[in-house]
Order: C-alpha cells, then sequence, then structure tokens
C-alpha cells in the first residue's frame, strides 16, 4: 500500500532541469499514503516516485521496482492478493526476483504478456509502468476503482498521481475550477470518473488503462462487469457458491507481515466479514467502531453481538458533533471535493484503528454486488404507485407528504416519503438517480450566479451520467441495470474514494473482500429472481449467511453509516456552517449567489425544511475551494503538515 506519482515529456522526450525537486515535491505531500519508505526514479523523459507503507515483505520490497536488465520499471499502489499464484510460472519460464512481496511479479508478468498484465491482477491497484525499450508509460487502475488515479497533459507532459495534491505540485499543472465539474457535484455531493473539479485533471476509470508514448495519451478498458444470469441452479447451490467465494475473498486478503483487524458497524456486510475472518484466523479477530450519542444513528448494540458471538477484541469510540472540527483536514485529504457526511466516522475509526493495527478489513460492497439500497425496492414499489391516479398523486398525496414536519432522525420517514414522491413522477431511471441526488438541476441553477451560470449552456443534467451507464449495462433487466450503475458510477466515485481517502490519511491499508472482481461477477451471473427474491434486499446474501449470523443481523432494517449532520447543523455547527458560508467568501469565490445559500441555511435553521445535505456539501466546496484553488499555494492546514511533516512547495521552478 502506497502513494505514486510521476510524469512523462512525451512531447519532447527531454529531462526537465529541476525534475529531482518536482518528484520529491510530489511524493511529500503524499506522505500520509506511505510513511514507512519514499522512492524515487528520474530517467530521461520520465519521473517516477512514490510513497509506501509496508505491509507484505516489509524487508526487500521497496519500490520502484526493475526487471533483471533495468528496461523497465514499475511501482504499484495496492495489494495484489494472487501474487503468489503468479509467481511459480514466471520463475519456470526463467524470471528472477529479488523480492518476496507482491509487486515484483507486474514487471515480469509485462515482460510476457505485455498489456495484459492488469487482466491478470486480482487486487485492488493504481500502477504505473515504464517501458524504457518501447519509451511508453503504462498506468492502470483496478476493475472496481478501489485506488484512485488522476492524471494530466500538461503542455505535452503527462503528469499522474494517486491523489490531486500530488500532480498540483508539478509547476506545469494550472489551478482552475472545472464548470460542468461543479454542476455536477451539486447533484452527487461527490466527483465521478473521469471528471475532476480541477479543469485538464481527470480521472482514469475503474478498469481502465493508459498508454502515452511520443504519439499521445490514449485510454480503454480492459475489463467490465457483465450481467449474464445463469438459469437451472438452485438458491442453496448459489448460496453455498456465495459462501465459499466470500471465504477464499477473505482469507487472500489476509496476507500481512502487520497487524490487522476489521471496521464492524453491526450490519450485514461488515459482519460476514467478521465471521469469515473468524473462520480463517487462529487469533480473535481485532473489531473497531465509532458510535453516536444520537440514538437513531447507534448501532453498538448490532457490533457488539457480532463481536460477543466469534469472541473479538472489541473496541468502540463514541464520536461527537464538536469532532466536526475536523473537516478542513478531511476537505485537504479528500482531495477532490467529497461531501459523503460519513467520511467523519469512517477518518475516526481508521484514526482509531491505527492505534492497534496497520490494516483493516471493510464491509464496502455488499450493497452493489446483492442489491442492498433501499432505492431498488423504491423502483419496485414505484411502479405499484404509478398506479393510482395522477391528480391524487400531485395534489392529494404529494401535499400530505410535503406538509410533513421535518426530522433529524437517520432516514427519517419524512425525509424518505418526501424523496419517494418526487421522484415516482420521474422516468425509472431518473427516478433511481433522484432518489439519491442532493439538488435538482432547478435548484441548482437557482444558487448561480449570472455569471457562472452564463458557462454552463452546454452542461448535461446529471441524471444523464447515471442514465449513461445504465445504457453500458447490455441489459434490459432493471435490477441489473441499477446494479450496473451503482458498481460502475457510485460505488468507485463515492464509497470506495470516502473509504481509501480517510483510511489512508491515517496510513491505514483497508481491504474490502466484496470487492473481489471474481465475487463481483459470480453475483452478477445470480439471477434477479433469486438475488432480490420478494423484493428482499441481499436475499441470497443472507441465505448464504445463515449458517453464520443470528436473524437479527441479517434481517434488521438497513440503516447506513451516516452521521446526524441535520441535528449538528441545530447545534454549534451550524454557527460554522455560517461562517464558512458567509456572504462574503461565498461572493468572493464567483458561483453561488450570497443571499440563495443564506436562504438554505435559514430555512434548514428554522426547520421549514431538511437542506443538510445541500448545505453539507456546500460548506465542504467552499472549503475545498479556498484551499485548493484560491491561495497563493497549495499546501496543507497545519495539523496536517505537523502530523506528516510535510514540507510547503517547490518554488522556485519556472514553467
Amino acid at each position: 500500500m502506497c502513494g505514486i506519482c510521476g510524469f512523462f515529456d512525451f512531447k519532447h522526450q527531454r529531462q526537465r532541469p529541476d525534475a529531482t525537486a518536482i518528484l520529491g515535491a510530489m511524493t511529500d505531500v503524499i506522505t500520509h499514503r506511505g510513511p514507512d519508505d519514499v522512492g524515487h526514479l528520474v530517467h530521461g523523459p520520465v519521473a517516477i516516485g512514490m510513497r509506501r507503507l509496508s505491509i507484505i515483505d516489509l524487508n526487500t520490497g521497496q519500490q520502484p521496482i526493475f526487471n533483471e536488465d533495468k528496461s523497465a520499471v514499475v511501482v504499484c499502489n495496492g495489494e495484489i492478493y494472487n501474487f503468489r499464484e503468479l509467481r511459480p510460472p514466471l520463475l519456470e519460464r526463467g524470471h528472477r526476483f529479488t523480492t518476496q512481496g507482491d509487486i515484483e511479479p507486474l514487471i515480469h508478468l509485462y515482460e510476457d504478456v505485455g498489456d495484459d498484465m492488469p487482466s491478470r491482477l486480482r487486487g485492488m491497484f493504481a500502477l504505473a509502468l515504464w517501458d524504457d525499450r518501447r519509451r511508453r508509460l503504462l498506468l492502470a487502475r483496478d476493475r472496481l476503482g478501489v485506488k484512485p488515479f488522476y492524471y494530466t497533459d500538461a503542455d505535452g507532459t503527462l503528469v499522474f498521481g494517486s491523489e490531486i495534491k500530488a500532480l498540483l505540485r508539478h509547476p506545469a499543472v494550472r489551478r482552475e475550477v472545472d464548470p460542468d465539474t461543479l454542476h455536477h457535484y451539486l447533484s452527487l455531493n461527490y466527483v465521478p470518473a473521469p471528471l475532476s473539479m480541477i479543469k485538464g485533471i481527470r480521472q482514469l476509470g475503474p478498469g481502465e488503462m493508459l498508454v502515452c508514448d511520443e504519439d499521445g495519451i490514449r485510454t480503454r478498458p480492459y475489463w467490465d462487469l457483465r450481467f449474464e444470469p445463469e438459469h437451472g441452479v438452485s438458491e442453496d447451490e448459489w448460496a453455498r457458491r456465495v459462501r465459499d467465494k466470500l471465504d477464499e475473498a477473505t482469507r487472500i486478503r489476509l496476507v500481512s507481515d502487520v497487524p490487522f483487524g476489521a471496521f464492524l458497524s453491526g450490519g450485514v456486510d461488515s459482519s460476514a466479514v467478521v465471521a469469515m475472518m473468524a473462520r480463517n484466523m487462529s487469533e480473535p479477530v481485532q473489531t473497531f467502531s465509532i458510535d453516536f450519542e444520537e440514538k437513531s444513528f447507534s448501532e453498538s448494540a448490532h457490533a457488539a453481538r457480532v463481536a460477543s458471538q466469534y469472541g473479538t477484541t472489541h473496541r468502540v469510540r463514541t464520536a461527537h458533533a464538536d469532532w466536526v472540527d475536523l473537516v478542513e483536514s478531511l476537505v485537504w485529504y479528500a482531495d477532490d471535493p467529497l461531501a459523503d457526511s460519513s467520511m467523519i466516522p469512517v477518518y475516526l475509526v481508521s484514526e482509531f484503528a491505527r492505534e492497534h493495527v496497520t490494516m483493516v478489513l471493510t464491509g464496502d460492497g455488499g450493497d452493489e454486488a446483492f442489491a442492498g439500497y433501499p432505492t431498488y425496492n423504491a423502483y419496485f414499489v414505484r411502479e405499484m404507485y404509478r398506479r393510482v391516479p395522477a391528480p391524487v398523486r400531485r395534489h392529494v398525496v404529494r401535499r400530505l407528504v410535503e406538509a410533513l414536519p421535518v426530522s433529524t432522525a437517520k432516514v427519517s420517514f419524512d425525509f424518505r416519503a418526501k424523496r419517494f414522491v418526487a421522484g415516482a413522477e420521474l422516468e425509472p431511471e431518473v427516478a433511481h438517480f433522484w432518489w439519491r441526488a442532493i439538488l435538482s438541476e432547478d435548484a441548482k441553477r437557482a444558487l448561480y450566479t449570472d455569471e457562472f451560470r452564463a458557462q454552463l449552456h452546454h452542461a448535461r443534467p446529471t441524471a444523464e451520467l447515471y442514465r449513461d451507464h445504465f445504457e453500458r449495462s447490455g441489459s434490459d433487466d432493471p435490477l441489473a441495470r441499477m446494479l450496473y450503475a451503482d458498481t460502475r458510477f457510485y460505488l468507485p466515485a463515492d464509497m470506495l474514494t470516502k473509504v481509501d481517502r480517510m483510511s489512508m490519511a491515517n496510513a491505514l491499508e483497508a481491504r474490502g473482500p466484496f470487492l473481489d472482481h471474481e465475487l463481483m461477477e459470480l453475483a452478477a451471473r445470480i439471477p434477479s429472481a433469486i438475488k432480490f427474491k420478494h423484493r428482499t434486499p441481499k436475499y441470497i446474501l443472507k441465505k448464504a449467511l445463515e449458517p453464520l449470523l443470528p436473524p437479527s443481523i441479517l434481517h434488521r432494517k438497513k440503516a447506513g453509516f451516516n452521521v446526524p449532520v441535520g441535528a449538528w447543523l441545530h447545534a454549534g455547527f451550524g454557527e460554522r456552517a455560517r461562517t464558512v458560508l458567509a456572504p462574503d467568501r461565498v461572493a468572493a469565490a464567483g458561483f453561488f449567489r450570497p443571499d440563495a445559500i443564506r436562504r438554505l441555511l435559514d430555512e434548514h435553521r428554522e426547520r421549514r425544511a431538511d437542506h443538510s445535505f445541500a448545505i453539507w456539501g456546500l460548506f465542504c466546496f467552499q472549503l475545498w475551494y479556498e484551499r485548493f484553488i484560491a491561495a497563493s499555494e497549495v499546501v496543507p492546514p497545519e495539523s496536517v503538515a505537523r502530523r506528516w511533516s510535510i514540507p510547503t512547495p517547490v518554488r522556485d521552478h519556472a514553467v
């Protein structure tokens, strides 16, 4: 596990005189991703670097790693779980190894199979491989997008890295907000690939590779998820296959030379991972949870039940509203703006776990693989609701729902009812997007200044980004189309971004068994009628787990990992939000009308509406803008700089 970065002058094929200093600045700013070691290579027109968090092969696993004659070199962020299976055939074909780690097989595999190398890997990774003979750079990102990868063409130089912050340390990379990305962010509260909030910087997509040489930059997919149901298999057999594959996916993620544990929320997915870990370990699993004082957000009793069943060493820490002071640091670590409020507990549980372990397993991906989100049920309930005459829906039901009092409880009835009724009037696939959307197209444009609105003449409605993924699914099954869109769009852009950034902010590696691509492919072959039988979320997964978890865990209502932002905005944090979104600060940025932002804050404070998600998104963007764009230099908050001893940027290198 680490962070990687570098640059390649593909246009002029020459080395910058300040290349070593620039590369040092790039690796310095991602020290949190790998505080144990640093590696650099500057060779002709290419410079590649890495920061290492040592997990496997502590003594000889340093990077960059070369092939035998040093004609090719690789750096990789992540873990390759099938490295032990890859190694023997390579040895038989005469390759010589100098390490015992999981990254060296990549360079030898490339020598044998070339650009097919990424498709042979089972793991989470972002890798960069320089082929000196062919004068080309190969970049690749893992299939599910667990690890991040950014790149840009800066006047003929490909600049790349695990985080945007590393790219911004290169003097040729400019800082300017991408208008279209901001437009989409306000509906999502996250930034999906291939977009980035900084104009010109792109994300390599999940399951995508990039090749750069003197002919320029080219990207292409090397993997996609296909929903091709396998019929004629019994429920019991599907349950066995799922249980066995999850067991294997967990077992191969237990390879580590450092202490490790698991996040345990008490939900089905994290509980399943802990159960599988306990089956494959001789010592007690170390488990970690974050609790909340607000009763509707607390899941501590459920986590404790699973911990007791499996005899884990269980530790719990309680989050308070005053911990939101961390948010400035979290915005820095998040890189692109990210306003998923659950990044707070993920950061806190990562910080907590890092006091005891260096690696954890998580339950991420279970909802997307096995249909666990309420929106899947809402899709089918919508079909029944639409049988009610339209005048009754619009003039009776909608008015009654809109009159419900605003609650700050977790996923409250008024919130769900209002969101469902509004979405039910839309096209089915737009409705699936809307049930998660933060602001509608009209609501967004009502916030914009005239000047910013003028930049968005060609901006697509954000719902179309989701619709694109429905079409790419290649399926006509409604559930399969939704699962594809969520796996390829929502999962990597929000859920996995949050876990990667907040865990790596604490130099903690997070591995997700449900994110195993073989498990995902298995789930995609299960017919929807079995996977989602009786419209029961995770029906087949729960059946598979019946021998391992009690009914009180398997069949309790889904809760999620949200934090009580709505309630916090009515407490002290509300004043913090009003300070950050003060008229002068909003006006200085130039995107939003200060009076429109003030109206949102007032309506929320007076409980006339629940604008908590929108306010949180605007709050996070404003902090991000002031640190990444408006500031004269992109430097971390003092608390971050002190923690990781990050130096200020190199200033004396003109483009």
